[in-house]
């Protein structure tokens, strides 16, 4: 269902064909207007093609913060197509490095490495191993661990 389209520097674009159905991820969804909402940057011209880019080695040096002509850039391509930011770390390092308000600049944002997703300023989803697995499985896993370690004979312990 989704075709690949051309590349944009290290992110990966992607369009629907017209048969498949809206993706509420990627698709717009109509909804009521709310003043108290993000002022986001008007619908770009081709809502439907989606460009993602990685923050550390991609958007900034890693660790660094965005150079203007790199914001720049993303604020031109955000009127030409739907842009999100995707990072290993949590929202407020990625502020740190993007400016603050960056869930309100681009329409979709997911931190700590996908577990944290946002759409148009707003939490969408948040996944853990507990929400995922069941606290029951963690503990166990953990437990598991814990007495495996435990076992190991090691020459000298540490720690």
């Amino acid at each position: 269902y989704i075709k690949r389209s051309k590349s944009i520097s290290s992110c990966h674009s992607y369009h629907r064909s017209s048969t498949t159905p809206p993706h509420p991820m990627t698709d717009a969804v109509p909804s009521e207007p709310d003043s108290k909402k993000p002022k986001m940057a008007s619908s770009p011209e081709n809502p439907r093609v989606m460009a993602l880019f990685d923050v550390d080695g991609t958007l900034t040096i890693p660790r660094g913060e965005i150079t203007p002509s790199m914001m720049e850039f993303m604020q031109s391509l955000s009127s030409k197509i739907t842009v999100g930011i995707v990072g290993g770390s949590d929202l407020p390092k990625q502020e740190e490095q993007l400016g603050s308000g960056v869930v309100d600049k681009f329409p979709y944002n997911f931190s700590q490495n996908g577990l944290v997703a946002y759409k148009d300023g707003k939490v969408l989803e948040v996944q853990t191993i507990a929400k995922h697995l069941g606290e029951d499985n963690v503990k166990r896993i953990v437990n598991w661990t814990m007495k495996y370690l435990a076992e190991l004979d090691l020459p000298v312990k540490r720690g």
